[in-house]
């Protein structure tokens, strides 16, 4: 190195070094602090926090190199220029906001750390330029090409390091955590020290802008400046170390030799092309290094199994295009709600999963989980449609809950709790879920066989003409003939064929059954009618009505003879999916009948919207209508209305002569209940209908031999 004078210590302020070392300490515990709640930050928060870190860490920074500067050498200066000290002070926001931003994310590629190491290597150096050329010093310092060269090569090593070191220990939790990140923080204050002496060793200064002179380079700094090289590369190597036992050579590998169209060709297949989230494989690989993650820090994670409530009812209604668009906004919604740790992804349909990571205890998922359901909870406008979406979630922790595969299953088990407890909601995978989840999977597995196996049966219960008391129709009632459990009840199964996908199927078998037993009574000149209940995994079916229509054709059966049932809370919860199923099989010709009326307060509100041309009266309203004149009142006015509407009413749940005879009274049509009949299986029924001998006792009541049998 050339310089017009010599450099010895006494150019040195020891006391301002020493400022700054301890400046500089100070500085990298803080930004170790802000690295962390970078990297646990939400998305939407990220911004702003990055801002607010990069302005506090860049001013500490600018702040430190010009104590440095002030500190060596001690020379004539006329003042500073303002300009110069603004170009330092945004070199040294720019040199944080790289760090910052790259040393919070979740990987680090190589060519990622290189490229903002360099653009980081070129805004450290412009600090250290713009200070000494803000420093009004006569006559004027040069740069020495060849040492500036070499001091560009340090700040780029120790930039490297720096980075390294806060992507490293971002994350670290150990016995002496703040011991480590002490030690850390001095050897890195001890570096930057390092760099300024190298920095300083670049320029030339005329003898006469010295305030006092020395005859020779003090060998104390040659010492030093070795030291800290030393000191930098065994922190390099230390670090690199750290790195590959942590994070594994394919976190750290360079993608930079491979053509640009094989990068392209393998982003895409991580990637979901509507949402632009990571897909299913992605997810299986982000999952896999975060639970080793946990293995070696012995550690927790969370994943989340995240299902769009009434999606299906979205695509019905508003058309695909706009289900594309609802996933697309929830796919935002749930990308702003998680933490710069976290991992969200859809692995198809409207089906999403969260990858929660840094979980100490349930309270630290909680708080993002309610943050997600929340986000997604608010309305929006699609296609000039007010949609309000909701998402139900189900909570698995890891390694709590098993291993990768278990603890999906685990969630997404979870997620249909959520689901059937209400939707809208979480709910964390336990001891009760795993015990019904492994009898859905034993139901699953039966329900299965019960399809392929024909154990599935109709029972037909009986609805009676009030006036004549004639049998006109019969309701259908699904039993399963399980051969081991005997005879089970929809509610026994029912949950697990919707779990599974099953209860199209079953009610497509209910229906062709019902249609085959109405072809019988139709070939023996037996006028007759047939209910079927329909679910709302079913009424959402955007097919139902064609399929039915079709089924009705291949067994040449007039249309009255198939009545849909659906139950007045399934109308209220999916009413716009609702009223077009409604007006669907009006046009058909099929006639469809609100189950369970009366349960409800807005009842009477919608019974003159919804196109149905029959109802059913709830069985509390039967139950006390012999002894509460209230009860009594309100059924009668039911009727009325229901007659004004021109619909048809069926009371169900007759257990007593004196119900059947005030009902018939208020203008009841037509009844059923076990007084009338008990659900009978198909050749009971028809047996009963082809011999049916109708006898009146002396007060006039109706008798069918068989009548009351089970």
């Amino acid at each position: 190195m050339s310089l017009d004078n010599p450099v010895t210590m006494s150019h040195y302020n020891i006391k301002l070094i020493v400022l700054s070392m301890l400046l500089g300490y100070v500085a990298v515990l803080l930004t170790f602090n802000l690295v962390s709640k970078l990297y646990k930050s939400q998305v939407i928060d990220k911004k702003n926090l990055l801002a607010y870190s990069s302005i506090t860490v860049g001013s500490c920074l600018w702040a430190i190199h010009f104590i440095d500067v002030l500190a060596f050498p001690v020379v004539k200066s006329a003042g500073f220029t303002v300009i110069y000290l603004a170009l330092a002070w945004l070199a040294a926001l720019l040199f944080s906001a790289i760090i910052l931003h790259i040393s919070s994310q979740k990987t680090l590629p190589a060519n990622t750390l290189i490229i903002g190491g360099l653009i980081a290597s070129i805004s450290a150096y412009s600090i250290f330029y713009f200070s000494v050329a803000s420093m009004e010093i006569q006559p004027a310092v040069t740069f020495t090409p060849l040492i500036s060269a070499i001091a560009f090569t340090t700040t780029f090593s120790v930039t490297l390091l720096s980075i390294l070191i806060f992507f490293w220990i971002k994350n670290y939790v150990g016995k002496y955590e703040l011991l480590t990140k002490s030690i850390f923080a001095a050897l890195t204050s001890l570096a930057i020290t390092g760099v300024h002496l190298v920095y300083m060793a670049s320029i030339e200064i005329p003898l006469n802008a010295y305030s006092e002179t020395s005859a020779q380079l003090d060998s104390t700094l040659l010492g030093v400046t070795i030291a800290l090289g030393l000191i930098c590369l065994f922190l390099v190597g230390f670090i690199v170390a750290i790195f590959y036992d942590k994070f594994g050579y394919d976190t750290f590998k360079c993608n930079a030799l491979k053509n640009e169209n094989s990068q392209e060709a393998s982003r895409l297949a991580l990637v979901d092309t509507l949402t632009q989230l990571p897909n299913r494989r992605a997810l299986m690989q982000h999952l896999e290094a975060a639970t080793r993650r946990c293995d070696r820090n012995g550690a927790s994670l969370a994943v989340a199994f995240i299902d769009v409530d009434n999606f299906k009812q979205i695509n019905d209604t508003l058309g695909h295009q706009a289900g594309d668009l609802a996933l697309q906004k929830v796919a935002r919604r749930l990308v702003t709600a998680v933490r710069g740790c976290d991992e969200v992804a859809r692995i198809g349909g409207d089906e999403f999963i969260a990858i929660i990571e840094e979980v100490d205890s349930y309270e630290d998922c909680i708080t993002v989980i309610e943050r997600m359901v929340s986000a997604v909870r608010e309305s929006c406008t699609i296609n000039n449609s007010e949609v309000h979406l909701s998402i139900s979630v189900g909570v698995a922790i890891y390694p709590k809950d098993g291993n990768i595969q278990q603890l999906i299953s685990a969630a997404d088990t979870a997620m249909y709790r959520a689901k059937k407890d209400g939707k809208n909601q979480y709910r964390f995978f336990d001891s009760e879920i795993a015990t019904a989840a492994d009898h859905l999977l034993e139901m699953q597995h039966d329900l299965k066989n019960a399809l392929a196996n024909d154990e599935l049966k109709l029972h037909y219960q009986i609805k009676i003409d009030s006036i004549t008391r004639e049998p006109v129709g019969a309701e259908a009632l699904l039993r399963w003939d399980h051969p081991v459990k005997g005879l089970l009840y929809p509610g026994d199964f029912m949950l697990a064929a919707d779990r599974f996908g099953l209860s199209y199927a079953i009610n497509d078998w209910v229906v062709e059954e019902s249609c085959r037993t109405l072809k019988q009574l139709k070939s023996l000149s037996i006028p007759f009618n047939i209910s079927v209940n329909i679910s709302h995994q079913q009424m959402i079916n955007a097919n139902l009505v064609g399929n039915i229509n079709a089924m009705l054709s291949r067994y040449d059966l007039p249309k009255t003879s198939l009545i849909i049932e659906m139950t007045e809370s399934t109308a209220l919860k999916n009413q716009a999916v609702f009223n077009n199923q409604l007006a669907r099989f009006k046009e058909a010709g099929i006639k469809v009948t609100l189950d369970d009326f009366g349960t409800y307060s807005s009842s009477l509100t919608n019974l003159q919207k919804w196109q149905v041309s029959e109802l059913k009266l709830d069985p509390t309203f039967t139950e006390d209508i012999e002894t509460n004149n209230r009860t009594r009142g309100v059924v009668q006015a039911v009727i009325e209305l229901a007659h004004a509407l021109d619909l048809n009413v069926v009371a169900e749940g007759i257990e007593t002569e004196g119900q059947r005879v005030l009902l018939a009274e208020l203008g009841c049509d037509e009844m059923q209940g076990y007084f009338i009949s008990r659900p009978l299986p198909e050749e009971r029924l028809i047996s009963l209908l082809k011999n049916l001998d109708l006898n009146f006792t002396e007060n006039g009541q109706l008798f069918f031999k068989e009548l009351h049998e089970t």
